[in-house]
């Protein structure tokens, strides 16, 4: 997909979440998320949101975000606005500019948070539809276009706390298959090392 299609995506899929989250009362707990509310679910978009905007904004690759705190008030209005100035950021920026991301295996640039985002906001669409009784489908080629990201990108994560390299015990690979877009994707396994597509 080009970047644009993503960013174009990103707004379409907060369209749907937004929707969803202001059919049920904002106290509705969120049954995929536990714990969560519908009003902690939006404030978490908001802050990831704020997130790439800042690291977008900061172009160096070797800073990461700082921790953002919780925001107060409408958590609707501010994902609003965040919505519109992440879409404005990654519109204008030059997707060679340089900027951290959490993955070892995607390049440190900003093209790399418009895929992120419209994968980001896809999920927490579902959240918010699942909170509201509600389910839209998702497209079977921006679906895997996450199975992708997730298995060439998120899975070889740096371990962090709570996250292991696989038991010696473990070896092999695994096949992945979108059928409905004839995507295959091949996961190799070795003992004492995290996953490799």
């Amino acid at each position: 997909m080009e970047l644009a299609d993503y960013q174009s995506r990103i707004a379409a899929q907060a369209r749907l979440l937004r929707a969803a989250a202001v059919s049920v009362a904002a106290e509705t707990p969120v049954p995929t998320c536990p714990g969560w509310t519908v009003q902690q679910l939006l404030r978490h978009v908001g802050r990831v949101f704020d997130m790439v905007i800042r690291v977008v904004q900061t172009a160096d690759p070797q800073v990461p975000p700082p921790r953002l705190e919780p925001a107060g008030g409408d958590a609707l209005a501010a994902l609003d606005e965040r919505l519109a100035t992440v879409l404005d950021v990654l519109a204008r920026t030059d997707p060679a500019t340089p900027a951290w991301n959490f993955t070892p295996t995607a390049p440190k640039t900003a093209a790399f948070w418009s895929r992120r985002m419209a994968h980001e906001v896809t999920v927490h669409r579902i959240d918010a539809e699942a909170a509201a009784g509600t389910s839209t489908e998702v497209d079977p080629d921006l679906a895997a276009d996450g199975v992708d990201e997730l298995l060439t990108r998120l899975i070889a994560r740096d371990p962090r706390p709570g996250r292991r390299p696989l038991p010696s015990a473990l070896g092999g690979s695994v096949v992945y298959r979108a059928v409905d877009v004839g995507r295959v994707w091949t996961v190799h396994l070795a003992a004492g090392q995290l996953p490799q597509t």
